[in-house]
C-alpha cells in the first residue's frame, strides 16, 4: 500500500528508475546527464532509500530551480528496503501502471553514464524482455574505467556463473538494464534474491523462463563510489558462486497471478 493517499502517476510507456542511497555528491549531475530525448518519451523515477545525506535535499532545490526539462517523480519507503528491496518497488510500481511497458535502471551513483541510456533507444520497441550492458573494454577503449584486475575478475567470474547456471551472460554482475513489462510480470518477487546480486538472479530468471535476451557493450565509471571498493574479492566470489547454485537448484517459477505484486509503503516527496 501507498502511504495515505500519496501516489505517482506515470504517463509514459518508458520508465527511467534511479535507485539512490547517499548519492548526494553524484545524483543532480546524474539526472543532469539524462538525454534530452529521455525527458520527452520516459517518466523518470527517483526511489531514494532513506539517505541519510543530502540526495533528497539536493534534487529538490534543482527541482525547485526547474533545473530538468520535465518533472522527476521522487518517493521514499518508509525504511530502508536496500538495493534488492528498492528494485522491487520500482517493478511493482510499473506493474501497477496500465501504461508502462520498459522499465530501465539507471544508478544514481553516476557509475553507468546516462548518455548510455541512448544505446536502448534501438529495443524500445523491440520483443526482447531483458536488454542489459556488459563493460567492454574492446568497445570502448578510451572510456571503460574498471580497473584492470577487477575487469578480469569480472569476465571470469561470469563465465564460470554461465557455467554453473547453464545460461550464458557476457556479464553477470551489471546494474544498468532494461526489462520488459511481459517479463516482470512472469517474475514471482516473493522468491527474488533480498541480496546485492538481485541483477544476476534476474538474468538467471531470464534464461530459466526463455526470454528474449539481449546483450550490448557499454563502459562504467569507476570513482571514489566503486561498489567493491575495500570488499574482500574471495568473500565476494565466493557469496555469489553459493548464490548461484542455491539458484540453479531452486529453479524458477512463473507468477501465478500474472499480476503486480503489492506495492510497499513509500511517500511521495
Amino acid at each position: 500500500m501507498t502511504d495515505n493517499s500519496q501516489k505517482i502517476t506515470l504517463s509514459c510507456e518508458l520508465l527511467v528508475y534511479i535507485p539512490a542511497y547517499n548519492c548526494g555528491k553524484y545524483i543532480v549531475s546524474v539526472l543532469d546527464e539524462i538525454p534530452e530525448e529521455f525527458w520527452a518519451k520516459a517518466d523518470i523515477l527517483v526511489i531514494d532509500n532513506c539517505s541519510t545525506d543530502d540526495t533528497v535535499e539536493n534534487i529538490q532545490k534543482a527541482r525547485s530551480e526547474n533545473r530538468w526539462p520535465a518533472p522527476i517523480q521522487l518517493i521514499q519507503p518508509g525504511k530502508n528496503l536496500g538495493y534488492a528491496g528498492s528494485q522491487k518497488l520500482a517493478y511493482s510500481i510499473a506493474l501497477g501502471s496500465p501504461i508502462v511497458k520498459k522499465i530501465i535502471m539507471l544508478h544514481g551513483d553516476g557509475q553507468y553514464p546516462p548518455e548510455l541510456l541512448d544505446v536502448y533507444s534501438p529495443y524500445i520497441d523491440s520483443d526482447f524482455g531483458v536488454v542489459y550492458g556488459f563493460r567492454d573494454k574492446s568497445s570502448y577503449p578510451a572510456k571503460e574505467e574498471t580497473p584492470g584486475s577487477t575487469y578480469r575478475v569480472i569476465r571470469a567470474l561470469s563465465a564460470l556463473e554461465s557455467f554453473v547456471t547453464g545460461h550464458s551472460r557476457k556479464e553477470w554482475h551489471t546494474g544498468f538494464v532494461m526489462y520488459s513489462r511481459e517479463f516482470l510480470r512472469q517474475v514471482d518477487f516473493e522468491k527474488l534474491t533480498d541480496t546485492y546480486h538481485i541483477d544476476g538472479h534476474l538474468l538467471f530468471v531470464s534464461g530459466e523462463f526463455g526470454t528474449r535476451v539481449k546483450a550490448i557493450p557499454i563502459w562504467k565509471r569507476y570513482k571514489d563510489y566503486e561498489q567493491l571498493k575495500g570488499l574482500n574479492r574471495l568473500t565476494y566470489i565466493y557469496h555469489v558462486l553459493r548464490l548461484m547454485v542455491q539458484f540453479r537448484l531452486q529453479g524458477a517459477t512463473k507468477s501465478q497471478t500474472g499480476t503486480a505484486p503489492q506495492i510497499p509503503r513509500y511517500s511521495v516527496i
